[in-house]
């Protein structure tokens, strides 16, 4: 993925969030105020008030989307500005930089091109651990061999095997000597000159924690479900992060970060709670007042998941565990309100509520059905109204999303892709979200980074199950349309055929290129 270089902001862009926001205002208030003045019996109302509070939802990620997007627009510039601040260190005055790549059950061919990237790092005063989180005795064999023949430390825990990546980078932390380290997963093959912008920014203030920068996959040009992924991720690294940094809220991903050790050990080392550590240690150094910054530029390649298998277990991990955060985030407002400013704490509500839009898009496939199947109301206004009201939102909102992404040089096809994966895991969403909020235990997946064959349908049966209703219902919505001149039915009947059409690319995706 080529480096992005339009960085600079852009009125037109800045207008269209501002429009789009005053949009989706407007159509929240006409739906809640035609909602309260409809008769409806009491089911009725409540599947009624369950769809409003889904659009709902969606809408508020809209705005915060649209907002962060206008924030993003003054990064360029503070970067800029801490950039030229920062000097070039020379060698003799450089701290100590420890690189960590935790792994568990990693294939050999992955370590080995990590292994020699990270050794290809133009920093003098580094030293390389390999923590292996392994139980299966090759590939403790396999961490032993190349470790030697890299020149890697090879570190293995000495108490009981506890908290997965965090535990074991805590079990680290209690015995290094650099003052920062940085962390890369075991696929991840790093630029030689990863760590010279970093260190100096560090360097120049006490208070920033850690430095995140993107990643983008290797493996995009040969597989569908990997380009896919990298591209829904792309408003992430390209906006989503640096709207953040405006407020101080960007967080930790994982990978292609930098720390401060003292700040680590300040709140007690990686959080071991949830199965993402990386966004709840995060909170947990922005609540102590440590701040954090993104570095908008491709500084590490990774490798992404080849397989719905692997896409689906990522999407669960980030879902479970965003989803966990929240609830911590919930403590923390209502006994420490103070301990994040307001930006600060819609930026974490946004991030750890994300994953919910599988729950509320559930909702809003349910709307059309019923309504077809049941007369139970979904569009509970006349199809005038709502077209007038709800277009001006979606055409702006979608203008936003495609004119950004096409500001960095993406192509609305490869966009478009990348939102059809993130349809087909809406069960995965749902499923790991409500898993989380009602505090069922959740292990940590390692997103595999083999090959697979196409996933057997049976395995995608929330899919293939929507994709067969919605196609029934859209046929029997013409038909009672034919007989009744229901207006309605004709509206309810488009978005039962979108979203049938959405989930026909379970079968792209499912597809492997040879």
């Amino acid at each position: 993925m080529e480096q992005r270089k339009n960085l600079q902001p852009n009125t037109a862009l800045e207008a269209l969030g501002i429009v789009a926001i005053l949009a989706a205002m407007n159509y929240l208030i006409i739906r809640a105020v035609l909602l309260e003045r409809a008769n409806y019996s009491a089911i009725d109302g409540v599947f009624a008030l369950l769809v409003l509070l889904a659009e709902g939802f969606i809408l508020f990620h809209g705005i915060g989307y649209s907002m962060t997007v206008l924030m993003s627009q003054k990064k360029a510039q503070n970067l800029t500005a801490i950039l030229k601040n920062s000097k070039p260190m020379e060698e003799k005055k450089q701290p100590a930089v420890a690189i960590l790549i935790p792994a568990r059950h990693e294939p050999r061919e992955v370590l080995d091109k990590t292994f020699l990237t990270v050794n290809n790092i133009e920093y003098a005063n580094k030293r390389i651990y390999f923590l292996d989180d392994s139980t299966e005795e090759r590939y403790h064999k396999e961490a032993e061999e190349l470790t030697r023949e890299y020149r890697i430390t090879l570190f293995r825990r000495a108490k009981p095997r506890h908290g997965a990546k965090a535990g074991i980078i805590n079990d680290f932390l209690e015995q290094m000597t650099e003052k920062y380290l940085v962390i890369f997963d075991a696929d991840t093959n790093p630029m030689p000159d990863f760590l010279n912008p970093l260190v100096p920014i560090m360097e120049a203030n006490e208070k920033l924690s850690f430095i995140q920068t993107p990643q983008f996959y290797t493996n995009i040009e040969t597989n569908r479900v990997a380009r896919a992924a990298v591209l829904q991720q792309a408003v992430f690294y390209e906006y989503i992060c640096d709207g953040k940094g405006i407020v101080d809220s960007t967080f930790c991903c994982g990978t292609n970060v930098i720390l401060r050790v003292s700040a680590l050990r300040a709140i007690g080392g990686m959080d071991e709670t949830t199965v993402t550590e990386d966004f709840a240690t995060s909170f947990s150094l922005h609540t102590h007042g440590f701040s954090s910054l993104y570095y908008n530029h491709v500084c590490a390649f990774g490798m992404g998941p080849e397989d719905l298998i692997g896409y689906f277990t990522q999407q669960f991990r980030w879902a479970a565990g965003t989803s966990h955060v929240f609830k911590k985030l919930a403590v923390q407002f209502f006994t420490k309100p103070f301990s994040l400013r307001p930006g600060q704490w819609f930026q974490y509500l946004l991030s750890s509520t994300y994953y919910w839009g599988g729950l509320a898009y559930f909702i809003l496939i349910l709307g059309p059905l019923l309504y077809i199947f049941f007369r139970a109301p979904s569009f509970f206004i006349h199809p005038s109204v709502y077209f007038l009201s709800f277009l001006p939102y979606i055409v702006l909102s979608m203008s936003i999303f495609y004119f950004s992404l096409r500001k960095r040089n993406y192509k609305p096809h490869d966009v478009i892709t990348g939102q059809l994966l993130g349809a087909t895991a809406f069960f995965v969403h749902l499923e790991a979200a409500l898993a989380a909020l009602l505090g069922f235990k959740i292990a940590f997946g390692i997103t595999s980074k083999v090959k697979e064959e196409a996933v057997p349908y049976r395995v995608l049966w929330p899919q293939l199950t929507i994709l067969t209703a919605c196609f029934i219902a859209a046929v029997w919505a013409v038909n009672r349309f034919v007989y009744e001149h229901e207006p309605a039915l004709i509206m309810n009947g488009f978005w039962a055929f979108w979203n049938f059409l959405i989930f026909t690319s379970v079968f792209y995706f499912n597809k492997k290129i040879k």
